[in-house]
């Protein structure tokens, strides 16, 4: 991968930042909240990423978020924005907690959270911080594949692919559950087909054929995290 200029959002304490800086790229970290003990040789940008950035049109070859989305208020103008700010044919990588691996799946039939062990969401526990009227939400806004997918392409982000760093043991000993969601899936598809050719509304082959293989790959299925790799389109 050629190195250009990348901006890491939200940055946290930059530790990304700097490790990409050495490797190369020309890093611009943004921000909710400002700390004084930040790399002063990297570009810090202090920025609300519920609202416009503060940079220029096509000004990146590469956007980073890690672990960002999933306390964003604002996700699709998010998403909106990071199309904005990169080039054409630039790449973007997100990640973010999994929730559509199989443990993960079952803790959400359980208890509608992604792991038993985190108990109930609430505006107590969940809510981290706040820096005026500016909030720094938990993982209150956790997306799953299909709404991320439905926003980087509305976006005009194509070449979408997902792969995962870290494995759920949960996952791994309910492999058995994943025969009965690959056929509760291929009936969904029939039953959408079927209601489409009805309204003249058909969902192309293609489409289908790539969301049921991210959905049942080694990385949707068992991995903890989601990360996912998209290239802007023109």
């Amino acid at each position: 991968m050629p190195c250009g200029r990348l901006l890491d959002v939200p940055a946290g304490h930059g530790r990304e930042s700097a490790r990409l800086r050495k490797l190369g790229f020309r890093v611009a970290s943004a921000e909710l909240f400002p700390e004084p003990d930040r790399d002063r040789e990297i570009g810090w940008t202090q920025a609300d990423v519920n609202e416009p950035l503060p940079f220029r049109n096509a000004v990146f070859d590469y956007i980073l978020s890690r672990e960002g989305i999933e306390h964003l208020e604002n996700q699709a103008g998010f998403i909106r924005e990071c199309a904005r700010v990169i080039r054409t044919g630039g790449t973007m990588v997100i990640t973010t907690p999994n929730v559509m691996h199989v443990g993960a799946r079952l803790s959400y039939f359980l208890t509608f959270h992604r792991t038993v062990r985190r108990g109930l969401m609430n505006e107590a526990q969940t809510l981290r911080s706040a820096y005026g009227n500016r909030y720094y939400h938990g993982h209150i806004f956790l997306i799953d594949y299909f709404r991320l997918r439905y926003l980087l392409r509305i976006c005009g982000f194509g070449a979408i692919e997902v792969s995962s760093d870290s494995i759920s043991p949960t996952s791994i000993a309910l492999a058995w559950c994943v025969p009965a969601m690959w056929i509760a899936s291929k009936w969904s598809i029939a039953m959408s087909r079927r209601k489409a050719r009805k309204y003249g509304s058909a969902v192309p082959d293609e489409v289908i054929g790539e969301m049921m293989r991210h959905v049942f790959s080694p990385a949707m299925l068992f991995g903890k995290r989601l990360i996912v790799t998209a290239r802007r389109g023109a």
